[in-house]
């Protein structure tokens, strides 16, 4: 008997929550996307991609990235104020990688909850919000997953409640820049994880985290960045792939490194520019190749210090020198380059040090 009174309580509360709730149609500008700028708004849908059609489309011989994990989130935000006493919303499976990972919610500033999903995803990835005061207004983020593509497709808040007009707080900008190790491999699918995210709150930035697993020295994605926000920080960390590849020589990866710096900073001309070159790995020489991550560490050196002689906004962060076997899964049969979570940490820390002498 008792059970069925429990079951007939929580039946009625839920018909009631149904009936007392609202959806906010998705193309409201009171919900800010953070993280992004293509932005696709719609009343069923709110879509958000980290580059352009126009690169997405191109041949993976030319852009030097693969367009599925290009698709995927890194790092994007999404921010909206309200009083509601509660908040629903439904997050969809768009094309692309889809693994699993982790949503973290915001307060005022304040973790709420986080929300796991796991791999693959196939299905609605559903968040609840309940028992919220609805005394005082409130300020939500929801932090989203990388390596995956969702797409929030249902908002819901109690019936007497509105979302408030409401204007994130202005901040600094920092772009990211990078592969695997910028996008977040080895912090679980957790944005709120990766260094270029622990980076943007010591610097008290908005993050655009523009990084791909797997991807070489982009131009497009130089090119692309004409479409950012002007920045005032920018962080590049790549050439791991170049190195680990089959096809790149010095001399190419040279070529490319001293284009897509040229192009960042035609089109980011006030921004301070931290080359990273290769941190530490476990992988000593491409096989194939015979090249080592040091001859790509040299080669970066070389370029940036002969930019330097006329660019005074333009640094190197000698990234094997503040990284170690501690970043890493132990052993040496583990991953031979991804940063766990603990090293994504321990390299944010490291990395802010470094930079903080020019800022």
């Amino acid at each position: 008997m008792q059970k069925k009174l429990r079951l007939l309580l929580i039946i009625s509360i839920l018909l009631m929550q149904t009936a007392y709730s609202k959806s906010i149609p998705l193309d409201n500008k009171n919900i800010h996307v953070i993280g992004a700028v293509y932005i696709l708004r719609s009343p069923t849908k709110l879509f958000y991609k980290r580059f352009s059609e126009k690169i997405l489309n191109m041949s993976d011989s030319v852009k030097m990235f693969n367009t599925y994990t290009a698709e995927t989130t890194s790092g994007i935000i999404i921010e909206f104020k309200t009083n509601s006493s509660f908040t629903h919303f439904t997050f969809s499976p768009e094309p692309g990688g889809n693994e699993g990972g982790f949503f973290r919610v915001l307060k005022d500033g304040a973790e709420l909850k986080t929300v796991s999903f796991r791999t693959p995803v196939t299905q609605n990835v559903q968040i609840s919000l309940d028992s919220l005061s609805s005394e005082k207004e409130a300020v939500y983020q929801i932090i989203l997953p990388s390596y995956s593509n969702l797409s929030l497709t249902n908002f819901e808040i109690d019936d007497n409640s509105n979302l408030v007009t409401y204007t994130p707080a202005k901040r600094k900008i920092y772009l990211g820049f990078g592969d695997s190790i910028t996008h977040g491999r080895g912090q679980g699918g957790s944005s709120y994880f990766t260094y270029p995210f622990l980076l943007s709150q010591k610097l008290d930035m908005n993050l655009y985290n523009l990084a791909i697993g797997g991807s070489k020295v982009s131009i497009p994605i130089a090119e692309m960045s004409k479409d950012l926000p002007k920045a005032d920080v920018i962080t590049i960390l790549i050439g791991y792939n170049d190195f680990n590849g089959a096809s790149h020589t010095l001399e190419r990866f040279e070529k490319d490194y001293r284009e897509f710096l040229s192009i960042i900073r035609k089109n980011q001309p006030k921004a301070k520019i931290f080359c990273i070159n290769l941190l530490y790995t476990k992988k000593k020489e491409n096989q194939h190749t015979h090249l080592t991550p040091e001859d790509f560490r040299h080669v970066i050196e070389k370029v940036v210090t002969e930019y330097q002689a006329s660019e005074n906004k333009l640094f190197l962060i000698k990234g094997d020198q503040i990284t170690s076997a501690e970043n890493l899964q132990p052993g040496l049969k583990t991953d031979a380059v991804h940063l766990t979570v603990k090293g994504a940490q321990l390299f944010a820390d490291a990395l802010y040090k470094e930079m903080a002498k020019f800022l």
